[in-house]
């Protein structure tokens, strides 16, 4: 096995460790990388297509919030098409990409989902390249994630069609939630809406609509920064919020008397307003308060 394959292996055990904690990973991350048999090995470098020093293919390719790289230009058999660098084919980081198409290199995809907050994806293969129209179509292939160090990623068979297609859609799955999770809690400024609690890693972002339903959109107005027990109350309707953001709290737990959680935690909120993002134009969509406060039982 080359060193340059060990190096690729060591570098999706390294992201498998980092995302046990983590679900999101700071840009400053993966610029800083991760030590390997003493040399510093960098994820993700200044163009998208990054490419470490003395390598024959890129580590990884990445996808900007704002950028030609767009993860939902996806097709039905799960390929996403990746923009060229520029608009020379020739150019050394698309000639560098071509070869990983060629000798069917593994890569990893950083997908920004805010501010220079990475999700990572891997292992990504270039399955098609097209120098002519200035792009490459790549696939989640999971017959890569279990591929024994001795054996040439050029003799493996890609995964069937279906596979990768559900690869896909687990992946996409995976990255909204994400992202809603982010882009939630930070219109929220990583505070409750109920209680204000201000401790990020006890929050949720609650959908309003489930995103089972077919309007239960990941965006920030179908969302509340709760958290965790105030989210589960919410899901199950021990306490609503109507579209004018007042809580309410269910009539048989008003009833109740038990201890300070239930107190404090659950009555004290009934009749209150949430506490509403800073832009107006994250606050939640009143109809869809009112779709949900609609099975809201208030005995």
């Amino acid at each position: 096995m080359s060193w340059e394959t060990e190096i690729r292996y060591a570098a999706f055990r390294y992201l498998a460790d980092y995302e046990r904690f983590n679900e999101l990973i700071p840009g400053r991350i993966l610029a800083e990388g991760f030590e390997w048999k003493g040399q510093r090995i960098t994820l993700k470098g200044q163009t998208g297509i990054w490419t470490p020093r003395g390598f024959d293919c890129p580590i990884s390719i990445t996808s900007r919030t704002e950028g030609p790289y767009n993860l939902d230009g996806i097709s039905k058999d799960g390929t996403i098409i990746y923009a060229y660098r520029g608009m020379d084919a020739n150019h050394w980081d698309n000639k560098k990409l071509r070869k990983a198409y060629e000798t069917r290199t593994p890569l990893i995809f950083f997908k920004e989902v805010r501010n220079h907050l990475y999700q990572a994806i891997w292992p990504v293969l270039i399955i098609e390249d097209h120098p002519e129209q200035l792009y490459v179509l790549a696939t989640i292939d999971p017959a890569f994630r279990t591929v024994e160090p001795h054996v040439p990623w050029a003799s493996i068979e890609l995964s069937p069609v279906e596979v990768r297609r559900y690869a896909m859609v687990e992946t996409r799955h995976r990255l909204h939630q994400s992202a809603f999770r982010e882009i939630v809690i930070h219109a929220y400024d990583e505070r409750c809406a109920m209680c204000n609690l201000h401790h990020p890693q006890l929050l949720d972002a609650a959908h309003i609509i489930p995103d089972s339903d077919d309007e239960g959109i990941p965006v920030v107005n179908n969302g509340l920064s709760l958290c965790k027990i105030h989210h589960a109350a919410f899901d199950c309707n021990l306490l609503g919020v109507d579209s004018d953001y007042i809580v309410h709290v269910q009539q048989r737990l008003l009833q109740e008397t038990d201890g300070p959680m239930l107190q404090h935690g659950l009555k004290d909120l009934h009749a209150k307003r949430i506490i509403l993002p800073r832009r107006k134009n994250d606050w939640p969509n009143p109809e869809s308060l009112e779709r949900k406060f609609k099975d809201f039982p208030e005995y």
